[in-house]
């Protein structure tokens, strides 16, 4: 079973948020390369083109923007944990679940 890396979500998350992986790579400090296979993996894993790619950029396609949507939420609770001094707040406690809906055929 494949699983998920915060660094795939991490790689993710800013290649969305800067429109670029290139920027997302300068960002995180580590090679173009890498970010690339983040995210090709975490497609792989979830079955999915994230991103549609061009000379441009990359853009968000459908299920690139409900990952990007949780991933959001999924950062600001690890915000609120640090923030807390790393005490879990109950919905933490409960578990944290990321997912894609796979009934929307893309």
């Amino acid at each position: 079973m494949l699983r998920i890396t915060f660094r795939q979500l991490e790689a993710f998350h800013w290649a969305a948020t800067l429109g670029s992986v290139n920027a997302a790579a300068r960002h995180l400090f580590v090679s173009q390369p890498a970010i690339t296979a983040r995210v090709r993996e975490l497609e792989g894993i979830l079955g999915h083109a994230l991103f549609a790619r061009s000379q441009q950029g990359v853009q968000l396609t459908v299920a690139g923007d409900e990952l990007f949507q949780q991933v959001q939420q999924l950062l600001k609770a690890g915000e609120e944990v640090e923030r807390r001094g790393g005490r879990l707040v109950p919905p933490l406690a409960a578990g944290l679940r990321l997912g894609i809906d796979e009934s929307q055929h893309l």
